[in-house]
């Protein structure tokens, strides 16, 4: 048994088992320190956060209420590592 924890991401509620929320935690703060100094840092970071948020949902079905590990580690390999950003 896990413990699951509630999150919004662009305005859609989510449930991430503990793991899966401190991964994409530190997958968002990295987001957020690599682009926060810069021009267009927040209509990036939001639009960053929009596209996960709709990886997401493609997640969720009848049967799967909770975001997991995996899930996330597919989403930062589609998405792509924030050092990778250009």
């Amino acid at each position: 048994m896990k413990k699951t924890v509630k999150i919004n991401i662009s305005g859609i509620m989510f449930h991430l088992d503990e793991d899966a929320y401190e991964m994409l935690q530190n997958y968002l703060a990295a987001i957020n320190q690599r682009f926060a100094s810069t021009s267009e840092g927040k209509e990036i970071i939001s639009d960053i956060e929009y596209r996960i948020a709709e990886i997401l949902q493609s997640k969720l079905s009848e049967s799967k209420q909770v975001i997991t590990l995996e899930d996330i580690n597919e989403i930062i390999a589609i998405m792509g590592k924030p050092e990778d950003f250009d």
